[in-house]
């Protein structure tokens, strides 16, 4: 396989840029399921005291337990989203990990859409978290540089995928003429 139908036109390869993509989401996975784990058994006993609780003002119960840590903060009890924040990251997560199997256009801008999404959800989380709340929650912050590490990811592999395809168009046109 020639080096430009591998990917590896210069930096890393298409390979590399989805395993990375994988392994970032797979942390930010991880970090939801535990987020969610916590929640569930704050609903169960409110006495549960998980690891991410250091201190007073770095407490990830804070946040999860706030009026923001369902719905994203903006859906009632009676919406179908009021749900707490983590399953929805643990969905985002698996999609995009998923989509990173592929180096299709439309699997990659999908992913692009998804991560440019989760990132402005990072900003207003992490507002409502340092304004609002006054709060540092380490799980939070953790899944908010997963996605800044995922956006420069995806953006380099749809940097690379555009490349690629634009050389097999014109390649194709060369061979037309």
């Amino acid at each position: 396989m020639s080096e430009k139908a591998s990917g590896q036109t210069n930096g890393l390869s298409l390979y590399a840029y989805n395993k990375l993509l994988i392994f970032m989401c797979l942390l930010g996975l991880g970090l939801s399921l535990y987020a969610y784990t916590v929640e569930l058994r704050l609903e169960q006993n409110k006495n549960y005291k998980p690891l991410c609780d250091i201190a007073e003002h770095m407490s990830c119960t804070k946040a999860f337990d706030s009026e923001y840590g369902k719905g994203f903060g903006f859906f009632g009890k009676k919406s179908l989203f009021y749900k707490p924040n983590s399953f929805f990251g643990i969905v985002f997560y698996s999609m995009v990990a998923t989509l990173s199997l592929s180096n299709s256009p439309v699997a990659v801008n999908g992913s692009l859409l998804l991560i440019i999404l989760s990132n402005f959800a990072s900003l207003y989380f992490a507002y409502i978290l340092y304004f609002i709340l006054a709060d540092l929650c380490v799980v939070c912050i953790g899944t908010y540089i997963v996605n800044v590490v995922n956006l420069i990811l995806i953006t380099k592999k749809h940097k690379k995928v555009r490349l690629l395809e634009n050389q097999k168009l014109s390649a194709s046109q060369k061979k037309s003429e």
